[in-house]
């Protein structure tokens, strides 16, 4: 077996119809079987008639049932409708990185030259214990009715640029600085970017592993970290 194979969903989804077909064509032969032959012979063949109208009626309902299963596993494979969240591993960090310089409830990016908010919308900082509170998400439309003339959402680039290149290879480890950006929910890693991609679709970056962005709906409900040029 090649060691490389992956899971198809869409061939294991062929499989299923392949078989539901399969049972639906034995349903339509018993159900003709069961018709059976008229005039003198119907008498002698009455009691297979009636078995096979049993089977024939176990299959319909075997089908209906393999029909709500096959567009149950098709809604969960569908990545576009629930982005799959890896298990994560909170690795806590000792120090700050150097790039961030810490002003309480913001961090500002001094390579960057931006300015963060350090807790998540829906958390507070609160000095000695971090951010508290539960983060709260938000659709795309939803967030950037949130945003002020000081604050805004990030740009694809600029959030992008808080994943930590350190932990690109490390897999299923929470890519950002967690000194700088402490108390995320391992539950909540993606974050909308204020960047539209079209009517339908916006950016967001899930923060594990390479934190690649990615194109997502915009009804979908994530969490937001506001930003803003500048000290």
């Amino acid at each position: 077996m090649n060691s490389h194979a992956r899971f198809s969903p869409s061939l294991f989804m062929s499989g299923i119809k392949q078989i539901l077909l399969m049972c639906l064509t034995l349903a339509v032969t018993c159900a003709a079987h069961a018709d059976g032959p008229t005039g003198a012979a119907e008498d002698n063949h009455k009691g297979e008639s009636v078995v096979m109208m049993k089977m024939t009626e176990s299959l319909h309902s075997l089908i209906e049932q393999g029909v709500a299963t096959l567009h149950s596993l098709e809604r969960n494979f569908t990545p576009e409708l629930a982005p799959p969240t890896p298990a994560i591993t909170k690795l806590k960090m000792d120090r700050m990185n150097s790039r961030y310089i810490e002003k309480e409830d913001e961090i500002y990016d001094r390579v960057n030259n931006l300015t963060w908010s350090r807790c998540s919308f829906g958390q507070r900082w609160v000095k000695s214990k971090g951010c508290v509170g539960a983060i709260r998400q938000l659709t795309f439309d939803q967030a950037t009715r949130f945003t002020s003339p000081q604050w805004r959402l990030p740009t694809r680039a600029e959030l992008a640029s808080l994943i930590d290149p350190t932990k690109k290879s490390m897999p299923a480890v929470l890519a950002i600085d967690s000194v700088a950006f402490p108390d995320m929910d391992l539950n909540k890693l993606y974050y909308w970017t204020g960047t539209e991609e079209n009517n339908s679709f916006a950016w967001a970056v899930l923060f594990v592993d390479s934190g690649i962005p990615s194109i997502l709906y915009r009804s979908h409900r994530y969490a937001v970290r506001l930003v803003h040029a500048g000290k």
